[in-house]
């Protein structure tokens, strides 16, 4: 379904785009419980199952959809704005097959991971205490794994780990126990509920509170050797410079769905309010007018980079305009979000914020969003890297190292 324009959509992309909608105007009707309760909404993965998305990037040839990342950022631009902690969670889901997907991975264990994509819900764990996502070097993994008689051991730490207690399969990145080279990392597949993997009730947090993105623990739990995916040196170098699509992208994607849910429930919300002794909405307003002008511009901005660098990525790969395009895409996203944050409840008043309204639930996810890799930060100084032609890779620390 090769996309014709940013904005012109196919006959395909449309009907994919409207499944999507359907689906998130259901997860709209659990978001605010299962952010209270910080739950995982699990009615909402037999929705994304029964409508295939499962498979959403995993090749037809595996009995997926095979979308390209443009059409892929329809659906969670949907998703987004029903439910933020769920779209963030189906990303996850996706997220092993993407980063494989980039770094090479082929033959009977792509195959695998293409089949445990397509029917069982997956996530992802690689952060670990300790890491800042403005220092790069420091999110490489200190959690490993030792080998033993037909397979490893795992040892050690793993944080925001979205969905995992809810997944059937995880994929997971280690070093590896005795290898000379500290780069040398290894990603495995495992069962979240077998012995040796205990997760911690951690996440209780600002927002995306129904990703339970909580801390694990692994004490010596076994992978057999049939469920390496793959292993090697410069593995955390090769995850951002081949697979970034996937590393970084599709956060974009989902935050870019939440801001468009933003700004359309305020729309709503501002015709619907009609102040006592007039006859016309607040959305008359000069200042509502004001607000919800400024943000539109600033959605239409978002969506049009994000999927310009989609197209980009769907049509030449990862080309340095894609590599640099996904922080500027990602930028985009996070300024409009803190505009929307902190416009929006001058803009909708007081009693928007009751928290019966997705408002309050929406801008706490919003805030989330500048955190979320690549970092605001790294992304204004990754978007500058690359419009000077500069190597990232040659940008020194600006923190003093720790000596061995």
């Amino acid at each position: 379904m090769a996309a014709t324009g940013l904005l012109d959509l196919t006959d395909d992309q449309r009907a994919l785009q409207a499944k999507a909608k359907e689906i998130s105007i259901e997860f709209a009707k659990r978001a605010a419980e299962a952010d209270r309760n910080r739950r995982v909404p699990v009615e909402n993965w037999a929705l994304l199952k029964e409508a295939g998305f499962y498979g959403a990037l995993v090749p037809k040839e595996y009995g997926g959809m095979g979308l390209g990342m443009f059409e892929y950022g329809l659906i969670l631009e949907e998703l987004g704005q029903g439910c933020g902690g769920t779209a963030m969670a189906f990303n996850m889901h996706q997220m092993p097959m993407g980063l494989m997907a980039g770094l090479g991975l082929s033959g009977d264990r792509y195959k695998m991971l293409c089949e445990l994509t397509r029917d069982h819900l997956m996530c992802g764990a690689a952060s670990e205490p300790g890491g800042s996502s403005l220092l790069l070097s420091s999110i490489s993994p200190s959690s490993y794994v030792e080998k033993v008689d037909g397979g490893y051991r795992m040892y050690g730490k793993k944080q925001f780990a979205t969905n995992f207690e809810s997944a059937e399969y995880a994929m997971v990145m280690f070093q590896i126990k005795d290898n000379p080279d500290p780069t040398a990392a290894i990603f495995v597949i495992v069962e979240p509920d077998q012995d040796g993997i205990t997760v911690e009730d951690t996440w209780d947090t600002l927002g995306m509170r129904a990703t339970r993105s909580n801390s694990v623990s692994f004490d010596g739990a076994f992978v057999s050797e049939e469920r390496v995916l793959m292993q090697g040196n410069n593995m955390f170098q090769r995850v951002f410079e081949e697979a970034s699509a996937n590393f970084y992208h599709t956060f974009s994607l989902v935050y870019l769905g939440l801001l468009v849910g933003l700004v359309n429930f305020a729309q709503d919300y501002l015709k619907q309010r009609v102040p006592r002794g007039y006859t016309q909405s607040m959305a008359y307003h000069p200042s509502s007018l004001q607000s919800i002008g400024a943000l539109v511009d600033r959605v239409d901005q978002a969506r049009l980079i994000t999927r310009q660098v989609s197209m980009t990525y769907d049509t030449y790969g990862n080309v340095p305009e894609a590599f640099f395009g996904f922080s500027k895409a990602k930028l985009a996203v996070s300024n409009a979000l803190m505009e929307a944050a902190t416009r929006l409840p001058s803009a909708c008043g007081a009693n928007s914020l009751y928290n019966k309204n997705p408002l309050p639930r929406m801008i706490r996810d919003a805030f989330v969003g500048t955190v979320m890799p690549p970092h605001m930060y790294f992304e204004r100084e990754f978007v500058a890297t690359g419009e000077m032609g500069l190597n990232p890779m040659d940008i020194q620390h600006p923190l003093k190292l720790a000596t061995p």
